[in-house]
């Protein structure tokens, strides 16, 4: 099998015990940070070396 690159992107959703961010109080809404994305640079990156994306999301929340 031949070497190949692979970005890999893993996120798991879970509601458990609120985490404090530096600079937030406890008491402050944290921010819904679920989206994200890929600049030109990056994608162009992928497609010169010939690497595959590979995007796992895990919902954990009840």
């Amino acid at each position: 099998m031949p070497f190949r690159a692979v970005l890999e992107v893993v996120r798991h959703f879970d509601e458990g015990e609120p985490r404090e961010e530096p600079g937030q109080s406890a008491n402050e809404e944290r921010p819904n940070l679920f989206g994200w994305c890929l600049d030109r640079r990056a994608i162009a990156f992928l497609a010169a070396t010939g690497a595959v994306l590979d995007v796992d999301e895990y919902d954990l929340t009840d």
